[in-house]
């Protein structure tokens, strides 16, 4: 038998309908006196009391912002992911963008008299109650009364208390629902009522609104339903979870059934009977979308740019002062948030990832692109996807920890560039010569520091190594950067100190653990300029898009507009650029590193891109990672190769196949600058990037000692591997990062 819910009074007989008969007056009272205008009292106590709650309806009747979801677009406008909260999978559309066989089989199935009574349907009413009373439990709500409940409902949340005062059997909250279905009515015309209560309803699987479930079950608008389509979704309102056409479509085709002979009724006459028994004889036809929320349903890298986005938003002041506050503001749905991300961009960096680094492959790979003079990231991707399976990640490997990534990994020689602009800053010219052995003995050397300006002795133990024999001898600074050779930059330190190039790199935003130039400043120690500092991608690319600015340092940015449905905007971080370098110096080492690319270490981007570009390579000392950061003069881009979580004694990538290509020892030319190069090309497919507006260099340069092999072969050029086997950092650093300097 068919349960009901508890009632006020139970009796038999005579008591049971003397009851009735006085609830009935009551009710009756209540009505007449809920719609005189203005109110007036009557004769019965019951109706009187009732009457005078009737007069707390107020002059603006509270009609809440219905929650709708939210979409985080890329710069072009295309959606990048959409989510949304308990109660806000919906979108809201008009009157006009709804189905008439929509309205027409609400109006048929739950409110016939809808357009003839004054919000409350008295003959529906108390043939309802009366049913009631006699142990069958019938609804006789209009659809104003439903309208008035599901308003309640939402504005209960999560709150059970008021979830079961605005869902109770009890007369007072039927009363409350009497008096405000009055004032609905009063407010707003029978069309508005109709739009908002065809955008409130809730559906199954948390859909929420006629848009919506028209989108998950039948992949149209509301304004394309047909006439069983209709039928189908609005007998889902009587029990959305039995009613669900997907999970239960017997009853879901019966209750179809249902609403259609209703809409061929001859009192509302909407179908005809030979339309009604057509359309029963059709099947569902259901096309169901999937409906996803959150992050990790966007596709591949762009997960972790959107989650990116998550992270500003929940870490900016600008959206809360408490992150409560902030994570309400993103929660609260509705909103559009437009990103920096460049689709194009996007695409040729996850493709020149995908085709050099596998997701199961012992290392992971990133790459980052960043708009030099505006600090907008246009790119992020990474060879492992989000998620628990296997090849997956929730490791953002670009970001910082603050946006969902971790610590950053030693950026290798990259840091040489920084040491370079110190030496010309300190009057060196790009031609300045040094002649060294293969192998130094810093036992005497002095390195001076923004804290020990005097200078400190180095660990006697450590005695840093070129690559090869051959990088030993005189060198010019053009040709050390061309090479990448390590005991250059390293006695070069000696004579502008470490203060300064960490200076330099603090200016191009170079922190520990922060993509935004804001955490702990950088370490300086003897073995600085090899890149025993842990960076993100993002700061690196960050970094080289300022000299390829001319040392405008910009903060990076992801967000560019946030909206809400009402069009009201929202602010963002605005754009944050001041010169921190002095232009000369980029330009004198941009002329240098063009080198680099056209004769150097990283030779091999010409295989895939031939426009202006310069940049450096980079390698640990104990190949656990490599990099290849440069930029063009309009987009720069950092790309890092290397062990997601490298832990003491890990062996180094070497004797490695990646991608199903056998490497001998992994460095930052013949895979990190590869990459880059694939991506660049893709990223400015059709555009004719500027040239760089640098000095020329002498033409007596010497040119590397040998040329840099094709992507994948196994033996690495001079100065594109480690930095000497027996390098490390001063004492006093020792350990884990002593063990793992910097190379090429």
């Amino acid at each position: 038998m068919a349960s009901h819910p508890p009632r006020p009074f139970r009796g038999s007989g005579p008591l049971r309908a003397l009851f009735g008969l006085l609830m009935i007056s009551a009710l009756a009272g209540v009505l007449v006196a809920g719609m005189a205008l203005p109110f007036v009292g009557t004769a019965g106590l019951a109706a009187k009391s009732a009457s005078d709650h009737f007069e707390d309806i107020p002059d603006d009747l509270k009609t809440p912002d219905l929650p709708q979801r939210s979409q985080i677009l890329a710069a072009d406008g295309s959606v990048m992911a959409t989510f949304w909260g308990d109660f806000g999978n919906r979108v809201i559309v008009p009157f006009s963008a709804i189905s008439p066989n929509v309205w027409q089989a609400l109006v048929a199935t739950e409110d016939s008299r809808f357009f003839s009574h004054g919000g409350i349907d008295i003959k529906g009413t108390l043939r309802a109650f009366v049913s009631d009373l006699g142990g069958s439990n019938q609804g006789g709500s209009s659809i104003s009364q439903q309208y008035v409940k599901n308003v309640l409902v939402l504005e209960a949340g999560n709150d059970k208390a008021k979830y079961a005062d605005a869902t109770g059997d009890s007369m007072a909250r039927k009363v409350r629902e009497l008096k405000y279905a009055i004032a609905v009515e009063q407010k707003f015309s029978k069309t508005e009522i109709l739009e908002r209560y065809l955008n409130l309803v809730p559906f199954a699987e948390n859909v929420s609104g006629i848009e919506t479930a028209a989108d998950r079950w039948f992949g149209v608008h509301a304004g394309q339903l047909t006439v069983p389509q209709a039928a189908t979704l609005i007998g889902m309102l009587k029990n959305p979870v039995a009613y669900d056409p997907a999970k239960h479509p017997l009853a879901a085709t019966d209750r179809r059934n249902t609403v259609l002979d209703r809409m061929a009724d001859p009192t509302v006459h909407y179908i005809t009977p030979e339309q009604a028994a057509a359309f029963k004889a059709q099947p569902l036809g259901l096309k169901l979308q999937p409906q996803h929320s959150g992050c990790i349903y966007a596709p591949g890298s762009t997960a972790f740019f959107c989650e990116y986005i998550e992270q500003e938003i929940l870490n900016d002041p600008i959206y809360g002062k408490t992150t409560a506050d902030r994570a309400a503001f993103f929660n609260r749905g509705g909103l559009t948030i437009k990103t920096t991300m460049d689709p194009k961009m996007e695409a040729a960096a996850q493709k020149s990832i995908n085709d050099n680094v596998l997701p199961t492959d012992i290392p992971g790979a990133a790459i980052a692109m960043i708009q030099p003079g505006t600090g907008q990231i246009k790119a992020m991707a990474q060879s492992r996807n989000m998620g628990t399976g296997e090849g997956q990640t929730y490791l953002n490997l670009a970001a910082d920890p603050s946006h969902g990534g971790g610590n950053g990994y030693q950026a290798g020689s990259t840091f040489k560039s920084f040491v370079a602009m110190a030496a010309l800053e300190k009057g060196m010219t790009p031609e300045f010569v040094q002649d060294l052995p293969y192998q130094v003995d810093e036992t005497q050397s002095k390195f001076s520091t923004c804290d020990t300006p005097a200078g400190f002795t180095q660990d006697p133990k450590w005695k840093p190594t070129d690559e090869t024999q051959q990088e030993a001898g005189p060198q010019t600074m053009t040709s050390a950067l061309w090479n990448s050779v390590n005991n250059y930059f390293v006695k070069m330190e000696e004579q502008t100190g470490i203060c300064e190039p960490a200076r330099l790199a603090a200016a191009a935003g170079l922190t520990i653990d922060s993509d935004n130039g804001v955490g702990k400043r950088l370490q300086q120690i003897g073995s600085f300029t090899l890149g025993t500092n842990q960076v993100t991608p993002i700061a690196m690319a960050n970094a080289y898009a300022t000299f390829a600015a001319r040392g405008m340092y910009c903060k990076p940015t992801a967000i560019s507009a946030i909206t809400d449905t009402s069009g009201k905007q929202y602010p963002v971080a605005t754009p944050d650029c001041h010169q921190t370098i002095d232009p000369s110096l980029t330009d004198q080492l941009t002329g240098m590193l063009q080198g680099v690319v056209d004769k150097g270490t990283a030779a091999s981007i010409r295989t895939f891109y031939s426009g202006p570009a310069a940049g450096k390579t980079g390698t640990n000392d104990s190949r656990l990672m490599t990099w290849f950061d440069g930029y063009t003069p309009n987009l720069a881009a950092a790309v890092w190769v290397g062990v997601v979580s490298p832990k003491p004694n890990d062996k180094g990538l070497v004797n490695v196949k990646i991608h199903g290509q056998y490497y001998d020892k992994v460095c930052g030319g013949c895979l990190a600058a590869p990459i880059w190069g694939q991506a660049m090309n893709g990223a400015l497919a059709g555009t004719t990037p500027p040239g760089f507006s640098v000095p020329e260099l002498p033409g007596d340069i010497p040119p590397p000692t040998q040329p840099t092999p094709p992507p994948g072969q196994p033996t690495p050029p001079p100065g594109q591997a480690n930095g000497g086997q027996n390098g490390g950092a001063n004492g006093g650093t020792g350990g884990f990062i002593g063990g793992f300097i910097g190379g090429q």
